[in-house]
């Protein structure tokens, strides 16, 4: 008996040394996917120094001493905190979900293959002005270096979400900056849901006029008359309107780019800062970029409380 429980302790204690072992891998490997905030990095594609500094809120604000060299820092920027955002975004315009995500995304890949966003932002790239291409190749540019960086340094996958859905990375192209344009587009416009809504209460009415009184054309006359419409459509009851204009209830798979009617949004992140200046009494975390072959000594790391200059 007492052999026994020496023999079960053993085999608990090696079970949770194993446990241990196996959430330690898992932590040191997600940790070693998550940016550094606080380091120098040398770099080819900047014509002088670039510096990244993060506020209390990690917000980054990026000084340059041109507008490709301040494009540069934004797509680095980018690529320490949005890179698995930017993959999936990318991949979801180019019809390519199901080649991480299985047989679950096939429907999303075959409806943005039919609207070839891709194509279109490919074409767009040759008829950009020249401010316009500089900012996009610095964009790409600064994408890249963080991308290199990872596959030179192992940091990870460069996101903790690559560990669960492996895939390769395709450096990051003007193209693709201008095809997220497109699909964030995409995303807030109800355009599509709204003529499937049209079409189903169109085969439910049978009525031109009556349709027009319920969805009234856009732009049409912009005047309106409210009547009771329980009234003018008896043959319309709330049951055969609610499912005219629901259809058949299917659930919407969370990486489609296309909403709900009536639930369109639009991100505030475009409200944050960049370029702005540091406050007095704060803290920051920085990074500095320098240019290849522009090597000095004494570079400066971040993490000090700078004043207001």
């Amino acid at each position: 008996m007492v052999m026994l429980f020496r023999w079960m302790m053993r085999i608990v204690v090696l079970a949770l040394v194993l446990v241990g072992l196996f959430l330690g891998g898992v932590y040191y490997l997600a940790s070693r996917s998550l940016p550094d905030y606080d380091k120098s990095l040398q770099v080819d594609g900047i014509g002088a120094p670039v510096e990244i500094v993060r506020d209390h809120a990690n917000v980054p604000h990026i000084f340059g001493a041109s507008d490709a060299d301040v494009f540069f820092g934004l797509g680095y920027a980018h690529a320490q905190d949005r890179l698995w955002q930017m993959m999936v975004m990318r991949r979801t315009a180019q019809g390519r979900l199901s080649e991480v995500f299985g047989p679950a995304t096939v429907e999303i890949d075959t409806l943005m293959r039919r609207l070839d966003i891709y194509k279109l932002a490919e074409a767009s790239v040759p008829v950009q002005d020249a401010e316009a291409l500089s900012a996009l190749e610095a964009y790409a540019k600064g994408v890249n270096a963080r991308l290199e960086e990872i596959n030179r340094d192992a940091l990870g996958r460069g996101a903790p979400e690559m560990f669960l859905f492996n895939a390769p990375v395709a450096p990051w192209r003007p193209t693709d900056s201008i095809v997220i344009g497109k699909l964030m587009a995409t995303q807030m416009m109800g355009h599509l849901q709204r003529e499937v809504m049209r079409a189903r209460v169109s085969v439910a009415l049978k009525a031109p006029e009556r349709l027009r009184d319920i969805l009234p054309d856009a732009p049409g006359a912009g005047l309106a008359a409210l009547p009771s419409y329980a009234s003018l459509m008896p043959e319309l009851t709330p049951e055969r309107a609610l499912a005219a204009s629901k259809g058949p209830a299917r659930p919407r798979h969370p990486l489609s780019p296309f909403r709900a009617p009536g639930f369109g949004s639009a991100s505030n992140a475009g409200r944050r800062r960049l370029n702005a200046r540091p406050r007095a009494g704060r803290c920051w975390r920085a990074i500095r970029i320098w240019a290849i072959p522009r090597l000095r000594s004494g570079i400066w790391r971040g993490s000090s409380c700078r004043a207001a200059g």
